[in-house]
């Protein structure tokens, strides 16, 4: 399961890797990566503006600043790439733990 989730993060983060560079190049063509809250927006725009009072109402205020809100900020590829990189070494430490059974007889 981890290594679908792996491959899944981090197939997203080259689709935006990608993205980036594509935007980048057809406007100015200065590559600048996009942050997390920029993507978001252009994709769902209300679910990004409920998200801040969600989360301060049920989780608290200051769970927003400076978590969630520094996420935001920080570009999509990084914030993509990253779970997807944890995903895969938590693939590569349980295939480890697994040894293969040895018979002696």
């Amino acid at each position: 399961m981890f290594r679908w989730l792996a491959i899944l993060f981090l197939l997203l983060a080259a689709v935006v890797l990608v993205g980036d560079i594509y935007v980048s190049l057809s406007g100015d063509g200065v590559i600048r990566l996009h942050a997390l809250g920029e993507w978001w927006a252009w994709i769902h725009r209300d679910s990004l503006l409920l998200l801040q009072p969600a989360i301060e109402r049920h989780i608290g205020p200051e769970f927003w600043d400076p978590g969630v809100q520094t996420v935001l900020e920080w570009p999509a590829v990084i914030d993509i790439a990253v779970p997807g990189a944890v995903f895969w070494l938590l693939r590569r430490r349980r295939r480890k733990r697994q040894a293969p059974l040895q018979f002696r007889g």
